[in-house]
């Protein structure tokens, strides 16, 4: 289509904003361009964090001559014509004033299409023919040089171009099939394949080792990439959501997604994920915000509860924690990759496959733990397929008791055991309201509880599982959870709580009966990669990696 300038109804009709604040912004506009001119293949260069140079290389659709210098002019734009259109925008741009805005704060030369113009300060001082490139070139020099006061704004050389380079690697992780390249100072930081491989994209970004801990997400119309609990962060920064492949910032759905981790990652830990929602355009407004960044959607909760089931469908694929003492953590935490991700408490795991020993090759299937005894009083010790499994008992034991007092709280049946002595816990007036409104609750779970004066109940029974000594602490912190706990998070933190108390401790001596039954159930439990607070349930030692310890090579 032909570039034209909107009509002033249309012009109007759009959140318009000062588009550019700092390098990573040009960047972010200049790449948007080419990805809707179709381009297959992206090269970008930064020089001086930016300031000093931005060169955008594309092999896209390019700009034809005769509307080359009207591309620069504020609200002249291919994308939209009518306020239907803006209604149901399918394209990462649309506005017609990213060009102007650059142009107004630098110096510009565009080359597409066979013909050329230079723009200082907004103001068109050379035009011409060129020799034909496929594609566009845009380059923009001396980035607020003509403005001085934004440049006491921008931060320091390295946090700039560390936000130049997440731009890049944003597009490069959604667009798996175009071939992303990114020059810094002339060198290479990013090159992709551009070959429709999400993980061999994420492999680039992120590093082959981070890539190989990420689960595939591909249903309820959202596809991509979310990691194992076993690698995590601590922020929020690799966490990369898109709507019909524009990144986005979405508290709500963020917040979906860390739901979805609650007992697989400690207080303070975050996954990693790349996840794009693939969505009729006319249910997502995406004309809320300058910048483009945020968006409104029509029906969020539905939105919401597709993602959750989206992640969660991927989480039931994780893995246990792999010990590998023969390789340390090969992530930087000065590189520029997207926050640096670490392996939670463990190294990168090895995932090569497993030779088995010889009494098990014809045995039972990896998932079979074989008790082998208690170490330190804390840790059992067994045997799969797989290798030797060292098991945190209390962690294990948490996991399992967790699921029970969730199927309970879902319905389930109670089982009780009434004390032979009622206990009697004094609360504070807060705790004694949550005893009341939660009756239900406490029932469900299996305890037994009545009013004892104004501050104070008396529990008659308990959870089969909650041993007698542990009553008290354990009714008065689930009182304490139910009233600190959000109504959509109470049920999960009330069956952590519970079940931290009834699980066996460090320094409980288990019998080898008690070690099968434990391991047992912590096979037989979903979930069970970590314990409700995010820690791992168990570590394997690779066979492999055992026989190379002891140099045995059979």
């Amino acid at each position: 289509m032909t570039i034209r300038l909107l009509a002033p109804q249309v012009a109007d009709a759009i959140a318009a904003g000062e588009v550019v604040e700092r390098p990573a912004a040009v960047v972010k506009e200049l790449v948007e361009n080419s990805l809707d001119a179709g381009a297959r293949r992206v090269t970008v260069e930064i020089r001086g964090a930016g300031r000093t140079l931005i060169r955008v290389v594309d092999d896209g659709s390019g700009i034809p001559p005769q509307d080359l210098g009207l591309a620069f002019q504020r609200h002249a734009t291919s994308k939209v014509a009518s306020l239907e259109d803006l209604r149901r925008i399918s394209t990462l741009g649309f506005r017609g004033e990213a060009l102007a805005s650059v142009a107004a704060v630098s110096e510009v030369e565009c080359r597409s299409g066979g013909a050329r113009v230079r723009i200082r300060a907004g103001e068109l001082t050379e035009e011409g023919a060129a020799m034909p490139v496929p594609g566009t070139v845009v380059e923009v020099r001396d980035l607020f040089a003509n403005t001085p006061a934004r440049l006491r704004f921008l931060k320091t050389e390295a946090t700039e171009q560390a936000a130049c380079l997440k731009v890049v690697q944003g597009y490069a992780l959604l667009y798996a099939g175009v071939r992303f390249e990114l020059l810094v100072e002339g060198r290479a930081s990013l090159r992709t394949a551009g070959d429709g491989d999400q993980r061999r994209a994420a492999g680039a970004v992120l590093g082959s080792e981070a890539a190989a801990e990420l689960m595939t997400v591909d249903g309820d119309g959202v596809r991509g990439l979310v990691s194992q609990p076993r690698l995590s962060r601590g922020s929020r920064e690799g966490i990369l959501l898109a709507v019909n492949r524009r990144p986005i910032s979405s508290r709500s759905l963020g917040y979906a997604i860390e739901e979805c981790y609650l007992g697989f990652l400690e207080k303070g830990r975050y996954p990693i994920t790349v996840l794009d929602l693939g969505l009729d355009p006319g249910s997502v407004d995406v004309n809320v915000h300058p910048t483009k960044r945020e968006v409104r959607f029509h029906d969020e909760r539905s939105i919401f509860g597709q993602v959750q089931r989206s992640v969660r469908a991927a989480l039931t694929q994780s893995q246990p924690y792999r010990l590998d003492s023969a390789r340390t953590a090969a992530f930087d935490p000065l590189s520029p990759r997207l926050g640096a991700p670490v392996l939670h408490e463990a190294p990168p795991p090895m995932f090569a496959v497993s030779s088995k020993p010889p009494a098990l090759a014809d045995g039972p299937a990896g998932g079979v733990l074989r008790p082998l005894g208690q170490v330190l009083e804390g840790y059992l010790v067994a045997e799969s397929a797989e290798g030797v499994v060292l098991v945190d008992q209390h962690a294990a034991h948490e996991r399992v008791l967790y699921n029970h007092f969730l199927a309970r709280l879902a319905g389930g049946p109670a089982a009780s055991q009434p004390l032979l002595l009622p206990e009697t816990v004094e609360l504070d007036p807060g705790e004694a309201a949550a005893a009341t409104e939660h009756g239900e609750r406490l029932a469900a779970l299996g305890f037994e509880v009545q009013e004892f004066g104004p501050r104070a109940v008396r529990v008659l029974a308990t959870p089969v599982e909650t041993p007698a000594g542990r009553v008290v602490e354990a009714v008065r912190e689930l009182l304490a959870v139910m009233v600190d706990s959000r109504p959509q998070d109470l049920v999960e933190k009330a069956a952590a709580s519970l079940a931290c108390h009834s699980a066996v401790r460090f320094g409980d001596r288990l019998d080898a009966t008690e070690q099968r039954r434990l391991l047992q159930e912590l096979e037989e439990t979903q979930n069970s990669v970590t314990c409700p607070h995010g820690r791992p349930t168990r570590l394997i030692l690779d066979w492999q990696d055992l026989k190379r310890h002891f140099r045995r090579n059979y």
